[in-house]
């Protein structure tokens, strides 16, 4: 899976990372899939634990305290509504289930090879 990545929010700026076992958590608090639960907050079709669940579990993921994290998701809705925090909930999801690789189909191209040795 991939590291951590900053995010700007109306938090802050934080450390943020979604792995297998906060996705799975996600899903399991949603009982829905994770592409599923972005659909939905993109779509203003959520549930306020669709918003504030990726968020706080992804700055868990990202190497904040379980405690810190609900503090910074609880000052986070005292400056923006939770429609403003579907967006940020929305690409943190976006982020760690869908990104696209420096993969390049067929041969390496002439000095690429040597440069990866």
């Amino acid at each position: 899976m991939r590291g951590a990545e900053e995010i700007v929010w109306p938090g802050g700026e934080h450390a943020f990372r979604l792995g297998i076992g906060e996705l799975r958590a996600i899903e399991q608090r949603s009982d829905a899939g994770c592409a599923v639960v972005m659909m939905r907050l993109l779509s203003s079709q959520w549930k306020i634990d669709d918003v504030v669940g990726p968020i706080r579990l992804g700055l868990v993921g990202g190497g904040m305290s379980e405690r810190d994290a609900q503090k910074a998701v609880e000052a986070a809705l005292d400056v923006a509504s939770p429609y403003a925090l579907a967006v940020t909930s929305a690409e943190i999801i976006r982020r760690f289930i869908m990104w696209e690789t420096a993969d390049r189909p067929g041969e390496p191209e002439a000095g690429i090879a040597a440069e990866s040795n």
